[in-house]
């Protein structure tokens, strides 16, 4: 299985490790994101900053569960004791925010996938930014080999959270959509 629990410890071992990027794949579509989120807020005690890249901004309040508020990039919102910034998988985004976090996340790898500068988006990620901790995460899995090209990035871990345990028929309904 590849459960919450599971998936909670490895990333919360993640978090404790000299590791750098992490990837999150598995069926449970909107709850990876926010797992490494939680982790983050409940795992590291000291402020720390994070940036959260999506694949637009008009998808960042759904992602975050905050649909009355408006995010711009370069603009802190509080996360516990942690500073969440935000911009997106479009070049013209970057110029507002910093070239230092503690922690990134980019949601969802999916949307890179198909577009002709995905490994400029990476390695805005981890090569010209100053990043401590960065966390690929998926929305859907399509076939595995559409990870292959991260291999480049030196992935350190690669963690599955699926569904099938919490909500069975979700988890099969995902599968057969793809």
């Amino acid at each position: 299985m590849n459960n919450r629990q599971q998936a909670t410890e490895k990333i919360t071992d993640f978090l404790k490790s000299e590791n750098k990027i992490l990837l999150l794949t598995g069926t449970y579509q909107y709850e990876k994101h926010k797992l490494v989120l939680q982790q983050i807020a409940r795992s590291v005690l000291s402020p720390s900053s994070i940036l959260f890249r999506a694949n637009g901004m008009d998808n960042v309040s759904s992602f975050l569960g905050k649909s009355t508020t408006r995010f711009q990039t370069g603009t802190p919102y509080k996360l516990g004791n942690h500073k969440l910034f935000i911009d997106t998988i479009n070049v013209g985004s970057w110029k507002r925010t910093y070239d230092e976090y503690d922690f990134a996340i980019l949601y969802p790898i999916d949307s890179v996938l198909k577009m002709k500068n995905k490994e400029a988006i990476l390695d805005d990620l981890c090569i010209h930014r100053h990043i401590g901790k960065i966390f690929i995460v998926s929305w859907t899995d399509h076939e595995s080999d559409d990870y292959l090209w991260l291999d480049k990035y030196q992935l350190d871990d690669r963690v599955i959270f699926d569904a099938e345990e919490e909500n069975p028929k979700y988890h099969a309904r995902v599968l057969e959509h793809w």
